[in-house]
C-alpha cells in the first residue's frame, strides 16, 4: 500500500475528489454537532462511507499501475457496500420512524464486511473480477471484466435500494402534500446512483473512466443535506407550531402591512367559508385600524358567535422600532362569556330592584307605624299614670302588657330604620370624647330592671375609671345596651351577667359576659347577620328581631372599633368591643351618657 501511495500523481480527478470530500467532511461535522433528526447515526455512516469511496476512487484514478488501481478499487468496496445499506437504514428511520433497524444493525456490519472479504480474496477465486480484467493498450484505467459474484453482490445491494424505494413509496401514500418535495428528493437521491450504476454495469458508462456511482450519489447527497437543514417537514418545533396553529379553536389570521391575508388557520378558513371572507377581512381591518386609537377594538359578531379580536403587531426583525411587518389577529370566542355576563347583569338588576323595593317597603311601613305607635304609647302611658282615673287590676294588667309590646314594637321600628340608614351609608355619626366607664355603668344600671324580670343578676367587675375614646356616644350606648340585653336573654335563671372594662396597649376593651349555653363554632355570620338569630337551646326561640348584633357590628366598624366574641358551648359567651384609647386633660369635656340619650330620637328619625 505504501508503494501505491508513493506512486500517486496529482491529477485533476484527485484534487476534485479531495475538495468534494473536504466539503462533505465539513458538512458532516456541522450536521453531527448542530442538527437533530431521526436516523442521524445512519446518515453519518452513509456520509463517511461515501467520503471513503470517493477518496479510494480518486486514488485509483491517480495510480498508474494495474496492481495499485485494483488495490484501491478493492478498498472502495468497503464504502460501496456500506452506502446503500446505511442509506436504507436512514430512510426507514427518518421517514417510517421504524425501530426494527436497531435490532437489525448487525446487518449494517455483516453485509459490507462479507462483500469486502469476498472482493479482497478475488485473486483466489476470480469470481468478482475475472482473469480478463486488465488495462487495455492505449488506456490508463483498468477495464474490469465482472464475474458472477460481482453481479450477486450488486443484486444484494439493489435489494436494499428497492427496500428504500418501497419505504418512500408507502410514505408518499400516507404523507401530506407539504412533505412531497422532501420525499421526492429522497427518491432522486436513491434512484440517481442506482441508474448510474446500472448504466455502468450494463452499458459500460463511466465518469473519467471510473464507476460513476459514488460521484452521482455525492452530487445528490450534498444538496439534500442543505434541504434537510432548511426543510421543516420533520422538525418537531416547526411541525408542533404548525399543528398548534391549525388545531386552535379560535380563528387566527396573519395580515401583512398592505392589509392582505398571508396565512389563516383552519378555524379562520371555516369561519370565512361560513360567513363570507370579505366580511371577515373587513372586520379584521377595522380591528387593526382601531389598534393605535383610544377608541379600542370592538367585539365582532359573526353569525351567532361573538368574538373579541386580539391584535398583535409583528415587528420587523431588522428594524423593531420602525414599521411593522404585519399583524396577528386572534378571534377569541366570548359568546358564552357575553351570555353569562348579560344574565348576571339581568339577575343583579332584578336583585337590586327587589332590594330597593324591599327597603322602600320597610321604610314606608316603618315610618307609617311610628306615628300611630307614638300615639298608642302616649295614650297607654297616660292611662297607666292614673291621670284618667283609677284602673281596676285586670284592666291595668292588660294595659301594662299592651304598653310593653308597644315599647318593643317601637324599638323594632327604630332598629329597622337605623339598620337601613347604616346599609345605605346615610347614618352620620359624631366624633367626640366619650367616657366609656361611665357609659358602661349607666347602661348596667338602666338594664337592671330587665335583668330582675329574668331573674338574672347584673354586675360589674373591673372598670377603668379613666377610659376615654373618640366616637358617637349614642351609637356606643346602643351597642352596649344590645350586648347587655342579649346576655340577659340568653342567660339562665339565677345566673350572672358581668360587665368589665380594661385598658391594654392603648386599646380599651369593654366586655359583657354571660353564663348561657354558648355559641357553636363557625356561627359568626349568623350571629352578626341581618334578621338572624342563634337558637337558645334552653329557651327555644329567643324573642327579638335579629337586628341588634347586626346593628352593633356595623356601628362598631363605622366607629373604627372591633366587635367580636369568645364562646364555649355549655359555659357561656363573652362579647368584646375594642376602641383606641385617647388622652383627656379634663374629664369635664367628655360628653355625658345622658346627653347621648337625648339625641336618640334624632339619629333614629
Amino acid at each position: 500500500m505504501m508503494i501505491c501511495l508513493e506512486g500517486l500523481t496529482a491529477t485533476t480527478v484527485l484534487w476534485a475528489v479531495i475538495g468534494i470530500s473536504a466539503v462533505a467532511a465539513i458538512v458532516l461535522f456541522w450536521m453531527m454537532k448542530f442538527q437533530s433528526f431521526q436516523g442521524k447515526i445512519y446518515y453519518a455512516i452513509t456520509f463517511l462511507a461515501m467520503i471513503w469511496t470517493l477518496i479510494m476512487v480518486g486514488f485509483e484514478a491517480s495510480s498508474a499501475t494495474f496492481a495499485c488501481q485494483l488495490q484501491w478499487a478493492t478498498l472502495a468496496w468497503l464504502g460501496n457496500g456500506v452506502v446503500p445499506v446505511a442509506w436504507c437504514f436512514f430512510v426507514f428511520a427518518y421517514v417510517d420512524n421504524a425501530y426494527w433497524q436497531h435490532k437489525a444493525s448487525i446487518v449494517l456490519a455483516i453485509v459490507p464486511l462479507a462483500m469486502f472479504a469476498f472482493v479482497a480474496t478475488n485473486s483466489w477465486h476470480n469470481l468478482v473480477y475475472t482473469n480478463s480484467t486488465t488495462i487495455p493498450a492505449g488506456q490508463i484505467y483498468i477495464d474490469y471484466a465482472h464475474g458472477p459474484a460481482f453481479f450477486a453482490i450488486i443484486g444484494t445491494l439493489y435489494a436494499f435500494v428497492l427496500a428504500t424505494l418501497y419505504c418512500l413509496g408507502r410514505a408518499f401514500c400516507q404523507a401530506k402534500r407539504a412533505a412531497w418535495p422532501l420525499l421526492t428528493m429522497l427518491v432522486i437521491i436513491t434512484t440517481t446512483p442506482l441508474a448510474a450504476n446500472a448504466a455502468y454495469v450494463g452499458f459500460g458508462f463511466t465518469v473519467f473512466g471510473l464507476d460513476p456511482t459514488p460521484f452521482m450519489f455525492t452530487l445528490a447527497l450534498l444538496p439534500f443535506t442543505w434541504m434537510l437543514v432548511t426543510n421543516k417537514t420533520m422538525d418537531m418545533a416547526s411541525v408542533g407550531q404548525s399543528t398548534l396553529f391549525n388545531t386552535m379553536s379560535e380563528p387566527v389570521v396573519l395580515i401583512d402591512r398592505h392589509r392582505k391575508i398571508v396565512l389563516m388557520n383552519t378555524a379562520a378558513k371555516r369561519s370565512g367559508r361560513e360567513h363570507g371572507i370579505k366580511y371577515f377581512l373587513n372586520a379584521m381591518r377595522a380591528s387593526i385600524d382601531k389598534l393605535n386609537t383610544s377608541e379600542g377594538v370592538a367585539n365582532m359578531t359573526i353569525g351567532a358567535q361573538v368574538y373579541e379580536p386580539r391584535v398583535q403587531e409583528i415587528a420587523n426583525p431588522l428594524d423593531p422600532s420602525g414599521s411593522t411587518l404585519g399583524w396577528s389577529v386572534t378571534f377569541v370566542d366570548i359568546t358564552d362569556r357575553v351570555v353569562i355576563t348579560l344574565a348576571l347583569e339581568e339577575a343583579l338588576k332584578k336583585a337590586d330592584d327587589a332590594s330597593r323595593a324591599k327597603d322602600e317597603f320597610i321604610s314606608v311601613v316603618s315610618h307609617e307605624l311610628r306615628t300611630p305607635l307614638t300615639s298608642l304609647k302616649g295614650g297607654l302611658a297616660l292611662a297607666l299614670s292614673g291621670r284618667l282615673g283609677e284602673l281596676a287590676g285586670p284592666i291595668r294588667s292588660s294595659l301594662e302588657i299592651a304598653n310593653r309590646n308597644g315599647i318593643r314594637l317601637s324599638r323594632l321600628v327604630d332598629n329597622i330604620l337605623l339598620a337601613q340608614k347604616i346599609d345605605i351609608e346615610a347614618l352620620s355619626l359624631e366624633s367626640s370624647p366619650v367616657d366609656l366607664g361611665n357609659l358602661l355603668e349607666e347602661s348596667i344600671e338602666e338594664n337592671k330592671m330587665f335583668a330582675s324580670e329574668r331573674d338574672v343578676r347584673l354586675v360589674t367587675s373591673t372598670v377603668e375609671k379613666s377610659a376615654f375614646i373618640m366616637g358617637d356616644a349614642f351609637a356606643i350606648r346602643q351597642i352596649v345596651d344590645n350586648l347587655i340585653s342579649n346576655a340577659i336573654k340568653f342567660s339562665k335563671e339565677h345566673e350572672i351577667v358581668e360587665g368589665a372594662l380594661n385598658v391594654h396597649n392603648g386599646r380599651v376593651r369593654l366586655s359583657i359576659k354571660d353564663s348561657g349555653c354558648g355559641i357553636p363554632d363557625g356561627m359568626e355570620d349568623r350571629v352578626f347577620g341581618r334578621f338572624e338569630q342563634v337558637e337558645n337551646s334552653a329557651q327555644g326561640s329567643t324573642q327579638g328581631s335579629g337586628l341588634g348584633l347586626h346593628i352593633s357590628k356595623q356601628l362598631a366598624e363605622q366607629l373604627s372599633g372591633e366587635l367580636f366574641y369568645e364562646s364555649r358551648v355549655g359555659v357561656g359567651t363573652t362579647f368584646h368591643i375594642e376602641f383606641w384609647l385617647v388622652d383627656r386633660v379634663s374629664h369635664e369635656a367628655a360628653e355625658p351618657a345622658f346627653c347621648a340619650l337625648a339625641s336618640a330620637k334624632q339619629v333614629a328619625g
